[in-house]
This record gives structure tokens, sequence and C-alpha cells, in this order.
């Protein structure tokens, strides 16, 4: 402990100190100080059955833009672009991983991230970039009347990302102090050993721990982030919400019009992450809570098509309702039992099935047995009428639901634009739903539950035997 005279001392200095009062640098700067040199729409047509319209622009950037009254106050936007994390080397994965939450902390053109804050006090609006394993883009959102400003937030982002070394070594302490403690963390122990078996140890696939995050590079991460924003020509936006294409078309053509274009035909790289053959069965041992925590994963390649999709996650739905009732109810072997079911199709097409339960560790065993009988059954005789409906009327609830819902319509438009598929295809779902029968879920239950190749992992506390 200091002595109390050094400390009267540093009162004393501090008091006797002139200290000028703070001035904010950039109070009253605009986001931009000149507006860019506007583009222009070459090309647009419309879907009138989505009520879309579709421009595209001088530099090769395509909107797609939808109206909707479901909010007065609300513009979504998603834009996206190939390419990801899978252009970037293994040893500059995780530089390139964390670029976009490097970029965000540094702010953008004059302004770091707490003047950027500061700015847009008052404002109804945000822009996040990312970088994803096969795609990067940006996802915003805003109030009708500070539109602008989101365009101007987007111009920014491609072309004046800000590098700031006391963000970018705040944000490492950040990570280091949230991992420091993850590897004793039962939970977290057990979603690893998932993780990397799923993916069979790929070294893209290591758990977050705080040895992989010393990997992390200013340099290599502003770089990776610069080159993966240097081109516009291959981005897609799409835009939903409050608005009018005619009132958006000026800001479209000055902000998204005016984006570097350098040409370059590029896609995203296969890197051969591949789920594992046969069965692997690996135990968890972490932390005295008396609970376990189980997971079965079913995978298998596949290929894709709409009715198959439509057939893997109704079988998902099936085995939930079904596996509640049994385990939960039935039994009372666990609080509650989830189902995902999921079919990839990049890079390329596999399909995996995951079944999760929490129960005493003493049931494990009881429960897996259970579960493999249900799947069983589903295989030998499908599901009963009465459960085939109820996930019909779960799923017409949900998907009226969604059909008023902004967010639904930006991420499936963007899907459909991702994949090329017809957007269209939006309106026939429900023949999908009014297709599903027994037959269908149990020939789906043949396909996608192979009791030959699933990963069951266990989590259980240190001193249960």
């Amino acid at each position: 402990m200091p002595e109390e005279d050094t400390l009267r001392a540093v009162f004393a200095a501090v008091a006797a100190a002139q200290i000028p009062p703070y001035v904010d640098a950039t109070a009253g700067v605009p986001l931009l100080a000149e507006r860019p040199t506007p583009g222009s729409v070459v090309e647009a047509q419309t879907v009138e059955e989505l009520g879309l319209t579709v421009w595209e622009l001088a530099n090769g950037v395509r909107v797609i833009l939808k109206p909707t009254d479901f909010k007065d106050d609300q513009i979504l936007l998603d834009a996206w672009s190939p390419g990801g994390t899978s252009l970037a080397p293994d040893a500059d994965y995780v530089a390139a991983r964390t670029a976009p939450r490097v970029i965000e902390r540094g702010g953008v053109g004059e302004f770091s991230l707490v003047d950027l804050e500061k700015a847009l006090a008052g404002k109804v609006v945000s822009v996040s970039p990312f970088i994803a394993s096969l795609y990067e883009g940006l996802w915003g959102s805003v109030s009708p009347q500070d539109a602008e400003t989101l365009f101007q937030l987007v111009y920014l982002y491609f072309t004046a990302p800000r590098r700031d070394r006391d963000a970018y070594l705040a944000f490492r302490r950040q990570i280091t102090e949230e991992l420091r403690n993850r590897g004793v963390d039962p939970d977290g122990a057990f979603r690893d050993t998932i993780q990397v078996t799923l993916a069979q140890h790929h070294p893209r696939q290591r758990p977050a721990t705080v040895e992989l995050y010393d990997e992390m590079d200013l340099d290599k991460s502003f770089a990776f982030y610069r080159d993966r924003f240097a081109d516009a020509g291959d981005f897609t936006f799409v835009l939903v919400g409050s608005f009018d294409p005619d009132s958006l078309r000026p800001l479209v053509e000055t902000y998204l019009g005016s984006l570097p274009s350098t040409g370059r035909v590029e896609s995203w790289r296969d890197l051969g992450i591949r789920y594992p053959a046969g069965v692997i069965r690996k135990t968890v041992r972490r932390g005295v809570e008396p609970r376990s925590q189980t997971s079965l994963v079913f995978t298998g390649d596949w290929r894709y098509s709409r009715a198959d999709l439509y057939a893997l996650r109704a079988l998902g739905s099936v085995l939930e309702i079904r596996l509640r009732e049994v385990l939960r109810e039935a039994l009372g072997g666990t609080y509650s039992v989830g189902v995902s079911a999921s079919g990839e199709r990049l890079p390329s097409e596999q399909f995996s099935v995951g079944i999760g339960f929490g129960s005493d560790p003493a049931r494990v065993e009881e429960l897996v047995g259970v579960v493999f009988q249900q799947i069983d059954s589903l295989k030998a005789f499908g599901p009963t009428q009465a459960e085939v409906e109820k996930v019909q009327e779960m799923q017409r609830r949900a998907r009226e639901t969604a059909l008023k819902e902004n967010r639904f319509w930006a991420q499936v438009l963007l899907e459909h634009d991702r994949f090329g598929t017809d957007p269209r295809d939006i309106l026939t779902y429900e023949e999908l739903i009014e297709g599903l029968t027994p037959e269908v879920v149990r020939d789906a239950a043949r396909r996608y539950l192979p009791t030959e190749n699933y990963v069951w992992v266990t989590l259980y506390p240190e001193a249960a035997h």
C-alpha cells in the first residue's frame, strides 16, 4: 500500500494541474465530408407476384427491394457476396474470422467507435459487417427518416474502415477475460467436444480458447477485411420494409452505385470439412453438479431438393413432439428435449439431425435406449396422423406469422438470391404443408436417421461413473 504522504502528493499535483476542458473533435462533423459521385441503375425488373423490384447498378451491384406495411418505422438491409473466410489461408483464419469485430470496434472514416456512437445519437440506425465461412456482407436496420445515414454507414464500411490499435488491444483483452475460465465450464467443454468431433478435428473448427485467439493479428484482419470489401460488383443488397422504391433510388444510386468495383470473378473455397463416418461415442467429465447432457447427431450425404428439405425438417418436428411426450411427459426423464434437422447445400450436400436432452446421469443409457426405440418405430410405422396434423398446424401458424415479418422476407429473399432459385417458390410453401403424410415422415426417418452413422456425446459430472 502507498504511504499517506505519497497519496496526498498525488491529490495535490492534480489540484494544481492546468487541465484543459474536453473538446469533442467530431461534434457536428458529418459522417461523410462529401457525397460520392452517384452511379446509376442500368437495368430494372419486377416480380409482381411478390411485389419485388430488382435493380442492377452500373458497378455490378444488385439490389432487391420489397416494400411492406408490417412496421411503419423499419427498413431492414441484408447484403452478401461469395468468398468469406474460406479464402483465407489456415494460418490467417483466426485473423480473418475476427476481422469484422475488429473493424466494428475501430469505427469508420474519421470516427472512432465512441465518436460514431455520439454522432448517431438520436438516430434509429445500425449497420454491422460480417464475414462467414463462405460469404461476407452486412446487415442493418433503420427507421425510414434516417435512411440516408444507413446508406452512408454502408458506404463507409466498404471504403473507409478505421484501423484503431487501442480498440483492437482492448478487444483482445476482453476476449482473453471471457475465455479464461471456459476450459472448466462443463457446458462449454460439452459443446466443444461435439464441434470438433463432427468436424473431424479440422483446424478451422478448433474450440474457442485463449491460445486460439493468440493467433489474432490486427494487420492481417485489416488487410483481409479490405480485400473482402474491395469489390462490390458481386454484392447483392436486399431491402425490406417501409419505403417506396422511388424514394430510395437516389440513395441507392449515390451510396451503393458509387461503391468500388474491380470486376474480379471469385467464389468460396471448399475446405473439405465433412461429418465423420460410423458410430462415434464420447464422454465428457466436467463439474460436480449431478446432471448430464446428451447429444445424438445423425449425419450423412444427401441430394438437395426443396421437397426433401421440407421432409427433413418435418421429421425433426415430429421427432421432437414424440420425444417430448415420451422422455418428459411419460418417463419424467428430462425437463426438455430438442431436435434440430438441417440440410447443407454448400460447400457440400450433407444433412444432420441432432437430438439433445438433459437428465440424471444414472438415466442416460435408459433414455438413449428409448430414443432409439422411437427412431425404430418411426422407420417401421411412421408417425400417427394426429402427429402429422399437429406439425401441419404448427407450420401453418408459423408461416402465417412469418409472412408478416420483415426479417423473414429479408432472409428468404437473400437465400433465394444466394442459391439462384426462384423466389416465387415462397408462395407455394403451403403446398408442401398440405402434402405432408405419415409416409413422407416415415421415408425421411429411414433416410435421415441412420443408426450406423451418428455421434453420441454425453456430459457427466467428474465424480460420476
